[in-house]
């Protein structure tokens, strides 16, 4: 079995999709984002908290973080326990680079990345469909719809990124633009297929 990192912008259904896969397989799923809220808490003056856009030095501080942490974990990986670290603000090339195959107790071999973004869709486009999804639970509820829109024209750009980053990596990249329940069934294959050595 193997550990899953999902690595995407806000609102590209990263926390759905590491429930699916907590459902299907098990795994212990690990937010980041509320862990870039307890380190708000704990270290306010760096001025990080989960909604909030990300930028490149959030990003190099998180993928450390998460690269700790995954270091930490991995030792749960011979009982049995396995993981999905899902979150925004990742720095890949430093994951990446802490992760070669050859590191024990822990190696990309250990890992599904799964990289989601919404590049194909405008930025208009994507406020109407998640004002038609939202729930009360969504961060985006409260927001205006002029608010929205200036986060989804980041968003739209974020995704922009991360597809070019995954191509850039090696890494498979999942666009939720349209249709998203199907492209969700496409990823779940894709875990299926390659979630065993």
């Amino acid at each position: 079995m193997k550990n899953i990192i999902i690595w995407g912008v806000p609102r590209s259904g990263k926390s759905t999709l590491a429930q699916m896969i907590r459902q299907e397989f098990g795994h212990s799923v690990i937010q980041m984002d509320a862990i870039k809220s307890v380190y708000d808490v704990l270290r306010p003056e760096n001025n990080i908290y989960a909604p909030k856009t990300t930028n490149y030095d959030e990003a190099k501080m998180m993928a450390k973080m998460v690269t700790r942490l995954i270091q930490c974990l991995s030792w749960g990986n011979e009982r049995g326990e396995f993981y999905v670290y899902e979150g925004v603000s990742f720095d890949m090339d430093i994951i990446l680079s802490a992760l070669p195959k050859e590191k024990f107790p822990v190696s990309l071999d250990n890992f599904i990345i799964i990289c989601m973004g919404y590049a194909e869709i405008s930025p208009e486009e994507k406020v109407k469909e998640i004002v038609r999804c939202e729930t009360i639970r969504d961060w985006t509820y409260r927001e205006s719809t002029e608010s929205k829109l200036i986060h989804f024209k980041t968003y739209c750009e974020e995704s922009k990124f991360v597809s070019r980053t995954a191509e850039r990596l090696g890494l498979k990249y999942f666009d939720v633009s349209f249709d998203r329940d199907k492209v969700f069934e496409e990823i779940m294959r894709y875990i299926k297929q390659n979630i065993s050595y």
